[in-house]
């Protein structure tokens, strides 16, 4: 495994990965390319734990109301502030841990997309 992901590396994760969530059409290429030099599993989990919690509300809801882009200051804020719960309260916790499961499966065809791109990604940076 590599070096663990900085708080400002996370931060720009958050924030890209966010934009996976909106209500319109998403270049998965173009954000993918923002994040491809991060382990695939570490995203995969980024994905689910971190921001799907916060953001996959929007693309769940009948009229989403971020259908352009999410405000990266209010991604980092709302990411942090779960993370903050999850490590004070063991009953926050295991609600999260539910909530990673519910967006586990709802959310199960979003992530190909995003790891495909990714690999498309990495692939191209290894023929250049």
């Amino acid at each position: 495994m590599g070096n663990p992901i900085d708080e400002k590396e996370k931060e720009r994760i958050w924030a890209t990965m966010a934009e996976f969530f909106v209500d319109n059409e998403i270049d998965y290429d173009y954000h993918a390319a923002k994040i491809c030099a991060y382990p695939l599993q570490d995203l995969k989990e980024i994905f689910f734990r971190e921001v799907a919690p916060v953001c996959g509300p929007n693309i769940l809801t009948p009229i989403p109301p971020v259908w352009l882009s999410f405000d990266d200051e209010w991604v980092v804020r709302e990411v942090k502030e779960l993370l903050s719960k999850c490590r004070k309260s063991p009953l926050f916790r295991i609600r999260h841990e539910l909530n990673v499961l519910y967006f586990r499966a709802t959310l199960r065809h979003i992530w190909p997309e995003v790891e495909q791109a990714i690999k498309r990604q990495k692939d191209s940076g290894k023929r250049d």
